[in-house]
């Protein structure tokens, strides 16, 4: 294990574990690479105000000039200077820089695979993520931390126009719309089919970066709604994502 002087930024909620897809994928990295990390514990309402006292640079500048701060977010103490990370990939990369693996074949994201590696994550984003909300709405609303169930449910209510009650799907809706999130898994395992070796993950046995993106928000579908999304992903595509993350269990400590 390295010893690195890094603190990591996660957001908090009422269970013992995050249930952030984003943190989870950083997270991920950290265990798979064995640095050394602490966590610091961030409410989504406090994330501009604590990322600003820390030196930490936003994620975004939204169309108004404004600077977007979310979560993850890192601090890297290990040198001189430290570095301040935003960010999940970005993150990701400078931890690849930073601490290669001895073992070439260990590497997250090899230089020759980033072209699909965002390519994946485009795919993951619009025909997954993006489909989330009508369905998981109120899961993840139940797991955040009491605060930010305020700050949660004035953000999307602003967006949709709505309660977050009447965002939620029900009935027929909800059921056709879990069918179309499950085409979208079944269409990931049959592309993770085609690749020759053994193992679960992409690339084999070792960790890669759609592993991390992938298995944050499989790590999110199951603390989020352990009763309903994650039996229902659990039983799809044969089993293969009950076997996917009994191989990512090793890599899930929180620390």
């Amino acid at each position: 294990m390295a010893v690195t002087k890094i603190i990591f930024l996660d957001i908090p909620t009422v269970l013992s574990v995050p249930t952030s897809p984003n943190t989870w994928k950083v997270r991920l990295t950290l265990n798979y690479k064995e640095l050394t990390y602490g966590t610091k514990w961030v409410e989504t309402t406090d994330i501009e105000s604590v990322c600003k006292s820390l030196g930490i640079p936003p994620t975004s500048v939204l169309t108004d000039g404004t600077p977007k701060y979310t979560l993850p977010a890192l601090i890297d103490n290990t040198f001189t200077p430290p570095a301040f990370l935003s960010d999940s990939t970005p993150i990701i990369e400078y931890l690849e820089r930073t601490y290669p693996d001895p073992d070439s074949s260990r590497a997250l994201c090899p230089p020759a695979s980033r072209a699909l590696h965002a390519l994946f994550e485009y795919h993951v984003a619009r025909s997954i993520t993006a489909q989330l909300l009508p369905v998981m709405v109120m899961h993840m609303y139940d797991k955040k931390t009491p605060r930010d169930r305020v700050h949660f449910r004035e953000r999307i209510e602003a967006v949709f126009g709505k309660k977050l009650e009447d965002i939620e799907l029900r009935g027929k809706e909800r059921e056709e719309h879990w069918k179309k999130i499950e085409g979208a898994f079944d269409l990931l395992e049959t592309v993770m089919r085609t690749r020759s070796g053994a193992g679960e993950l992409f690339t084999g046995p070792n960790l890669s970066l759609a592993d991390c993106t992938l298995g944050g928000l499989l790590l999110a579908l199951r603390y989020d709604s352990p009763d309903e999304a994650w039996m229902k992903v659990s039983s799809w595509s044969n089993g293969k994502w009950t076997r996917y993350m009994a191989a990512l269990s090793k890599w899930t400590a929180v620390e």
